[in-house]
């Protein structure tokens, strides 16, 4: 699947330390320039749902202000679960300008006819029955 890139934001708008909250095909995206090199990670902290784009960043991790959930600005990796990850957009500078990558989506099917299900197969499908009571057969 290959990937496009999106200009979101020019580099004159997000000096470095701050953050900026972009929406892409509505999807939130959080835009961090640490360090003068710029990330990107979904908006949305997978704990509950805070706005990471609002949150701080310490040493390469960005800390949810919600419930100070850290995750790693160039993995999405969690700090306290390794269980939880929040997505991570390639990003490229050209020209002043900062991009973000996404994959692009094939809508074609796969195979070479859609599926049919055989004329001849037959088959019943049993209905719900309302549940017996032992004591009212009696």
């Amino acid at each position: 699947m290959a990937t496009r890139f999106i200009k979101v934001l020019q580099t004159e708008d997000l000096p470095v330390g701050k953050s900026a909250i972009v929406v892409v095909d509505g999807e939130e995206i959080a835009v961090f320039n640490y360090k003068e090199t710029y990330h990107a990670v979904s908006n949305k902290c997978p704990h509950k749902g805070g706005p990471l784009g609002e949150g701080r960043i310490q040493e390469g991790v960005v800390v949810c202000p919600n419930h100070e959930w850290r995750f790693e600005l160039t993995t999405g990796n969690s700090m306290q679960n390794p269980e939880m990850k929040v997505k991570v957009y390639p990003v490229r500078v050209r020209d002043e300008k900062i991009y973000i990558g996404f994959k692009k989506r094939d809508d074609k099917a796969l195979g070479k006819d859609p599926s049919h299900v055989p004329a001849t197969l037959n088959f019943k499908v049993p209905t719900v029955q309302k549940p017996r009571n032992p004591e009212e057969e009696l």
